[in-house]
């Protein structure tokens, strides 16, 4: 469950480790426009898996980096002595999504100082028990694994450029992951199944023990070796403003709430997709990170509900 507002992060949880991209981004949708928003993948994730467990972050910014934006991450527990500051420009993104917001342009990616990331693992997130190796090149995610204390859950995200560009480091890298997080069409670009059971079936074979394969506004599958696959719809949202970090926000509120229940069994693996799925449908609903920031325990519990009811039968 989620950490109330009240406590602090409980001996108990497990901790999270995400390593991955901080970035400003301008977003533009059908309702509005975003300048310089809080972005990246381990920002998403740590402010969403910090909503359950203690989170580590490591990234990279550089000294234009608004970091007053980021306090409410540290008054959540999230330890930022990973976040590397130097001098330099902080990888921007400027997308423009469509009135069906499946449909998004890049209109400008300035990578800046994270071209030259290269992370480093404070000790504290060296022995962090769930890893999360966000979407960064293969070659620096086996260097981070090399840096770990036997973490109990190691989880891979990837995207079709390291995929085509760098595919022998990445089917190298899944002998050593417990779980893939892709969405279909880079788990059909990694694979070239027929299908995504039969896709996943293949992921499976190459390592992992888990994927999860996120499938936008339709939610996500679940897949293990030796259970069914748990399919998990996406939580309707009547006015999504931003699908900015969607993806990431589920991958942390899932492995927060697998951090703060410490229990990888197969029913506590589905319950994490779901609360994951909740966290995200939260994400859409504002710019960038505006809308978890004020996120607290109650309302995801609400939620959770919420998704229970809608799905019962």
């Amino acid at each position: 469950m989620p950490k109330s507002s009240s406590s602090s992060s409980s001996s108990s949880s497990s901790h999270l480790t995400v390593v991955g991209s901080a970035a400003l981004d301008t977003i533009e949708t059908p309702h509005g426009r975003a300048d310089d928003a809080l972005g990246g993948s381990a920002l998403f994730m740590g402010a969403a898996g910090s909503l359950f467990a203690p989170v580590h972050i490591v990234a990279i910014v550089g000294d234009d980096f608004p970091r007053l934006e980021i306090e409410f991450l540290r008054a959540r527990g999230v330890d930022l002595t990973g976040l590397e500051s130097v001098p330099g420009k902080t990888f921007r993104w400027h997308g423009r999504y469509y009135e069906n917001m499946n449909r998004r342009d890049t209109l400008s990616v300035e990578l800046g100082v994270f071209e030259g990331f290269n992370p480093r693992l404070p000790a504290a997130a060296a022995q962090a028990e769930i890893l999360m190796l966000a979407n960064i090149d293969p070659a620096l995610q086996t260097n981070v694994l090399k840096q770990t204390v036997k973490p109990l859950l190691v989880v891979f995200d990837t995207m079709n450029h390291w995929i085509t560009g760098s595919r022998p480091a990445i089917v190298r890298l899944l002998k050593n992951v417990d779980m893939a997080l892709l969405n279909d069409e880079e788990l059909h670009l990694l694979v070239g199944g027929k299908s995504t059971v039969d896709n996943a079936a293949k992921l499976l074979e190459m390592g992992p023990r888990y994927a999860v394969i996120k499938k936008g506004e339709h939610g996500a599958i679940l897949f293990t070796r030796d259970q069914p696959p748990f399919l998990c719809p996406a939580f309707p949202i009547n006015d999504p403003k931003d699908p900015t970090g969607a993806g990431d926000s589920f991958a942390g509120g899932m492995l927060g709430y697998l951090a703060a229940t410490n229990d990888i069994g197969s029913y506590n693996l589905r319950r994490a997709v779901v609360y994951g799925t909740v966290v995200a449908s939260f994400t859409v609903e504002a710019f960038g990170m505006k809308r978890l920031e004020t996120l607290d325990a109650d309302e995801i519990e609400e939620r959770f509900r919420q998704f229970r009811a809608m799905v019962e039968f």
